[in-house]
């Protein structure tokens, strides 16, 4: 045996190695399978090896993460294996350094108390360094150097081994950590933007609250006024909602005011807006729309909404709107104008309920100008 020995004495010192490893661990900005391919090829050029090898251990399989090889005809497997290729974990010498507390120096695999016996040793190479890599308390994986020669040993192997190990599991949860990092500063990102939609949405319903409707109107009649264009404000009124509520409690009466805040959502146009007012009352905004295509709309409403029922009985709504048009240049406070609106349509609503509620009343025959609300 001794004959096939390769006495080398040429072995970089453990000063060059950690001189090595102290410049591989100040570089940034390198993906992990570049920093674990230059880590492979320091502790292969120290061990005199012809492969380096970083295997991930699960399931009594092993995986080869990275590799770097010298000689591409080398294998600790047997047969050339390549990156993500998979193996069971008693095939190689990895699977006995993944159960080892030390590491393994077998710079004679045929000689090692714990290798010599290993069923594929003839397929195996003739000397083996090996250590277990633990990340989250268990164990992670192996980092290995193989050689089909036989290699001599070195006071410093087990102390460079431990080092480069050591370095790589470091590596493994300062990644680790920037990934958490990373997923902690989009899940903030995400929780701001959810909370920011929730400022503006009614939960129940899913329809913008009363919040975002005036910030949305308020801009929408600016520019409407300044096209001269033409539009319609609408209060919808579940019809018998509080008694309703009183006789079969609030949790029927979310599921109603659900099921009409769908039905309206679907009863609309695309360009319509449409959003919860206060308690059982809805807002819907036509942009651009003629009185006539109001009315069809607010039909097209009612028949929605009678789907949702009650004990069998269809919920109907009443319903008070306003059109308008702009019919000036001139500056015009927005949110006084928004204001008598929304109060000319709820004056109709009261109209539409003492008709016997279930219609739809208008403001006015004719859409009101701009100007001549009492501003």
């Amino acid at each position: 045996m001794t004959s096939n020995l390769a006495l080398s004495d040429n072995k970089p010192s453990l000063d060059i190695l950690m001189r090595d490893l102290q410049q591989l661990s100040r570089r940034r900005g390198q993906s992990f399978s570049d920093w674990v391919g230059e880590l492979l090829k320091v502790g292969a050029s120290h061990f005199n090896a012809s492969l380096g090898e970083l295997c991930r251990v699960s399931d009594q399989e092993i995986h080869v993460v990275e590799r770097f090889s010298a000689d591409t005809a080398g294998s600790a497997g047997g047969s050339p294996l390549n990156v993500s290729d998979v193996m069971p974990l008693a095939n190689s010498f990895s699977g006995v350094a993944a159960g080892m507390q030390t590491p393994i120096l077998a710079p004679d695999t045929h000689a090692h108390e714990k290798l010599s016996g290993h069923p594929f040793i003839k397929h195996l190479p003739g000397a083996y360094w090996g250590v277990a890599i633990h990340f989250g308390g268990v164990v992670w994986g192996t980092l290995s150097f193989s050689s089909e020669a036989l290699c001599e040993s070195h006071a410093n192997d087990e102390n460079a081994l431990l080092l480069m190990a050591g370095l790589l599991e470091l590596k493994l949860e300062n990644d680790e950590y920037r990934e958490e990092l990373f997923g902690a500063r989009t899940s903030y990102q995400l929780l701001s933007e959810r909370l920011k939609n929730i400022q503006h949405i009614d939960l129940l319903t899913d329809l913008p609250n009363r919040g975002a409707l005036f910030d949305y109107l308020h801009r929408e009649i600016n520019q409407l006024i300044r096209r001269d264009g033409e539009g319609a404000i609408a209060l919808v009124d579940i019809d018998f909602f509080h008694m309703f509520n009183e006789k079969h409690g609030h949790e029927e009466g979310d599921r109603i005011l659900k099921g009409v805040a769908d039905s309206l959502r679907q009863a609309v146009r695309n360009y319509d807006y449409v959003a919860r007012y206060s308690g059982e009352q809805f807002l819907v905004w036509f942009p651009d729309t003629l009185q006539s295509e109001v009315v069809k709309v607010c039909e097209r409403m009612a028949a929605h909404v009678s789907h949702c029922e009650v004990e069998g009985t269809p919920v109907t709504i009443s319903v008070g709107y306003c059109a308008f048009r702009s019919d000036s240049e001139e500056k015009i406070p927005f949110s006084r104008a928004l204001d008598k609106l929304i109060n000319l349509a709820n004056t109709a609503l009261n109209e539409a309920k003492a008709k016997g509620r279930n219609c739809a009343v208008s403001a006015s025959k004719r859409p009101i100008t701009i100007t001549s609300l009492p501003i």
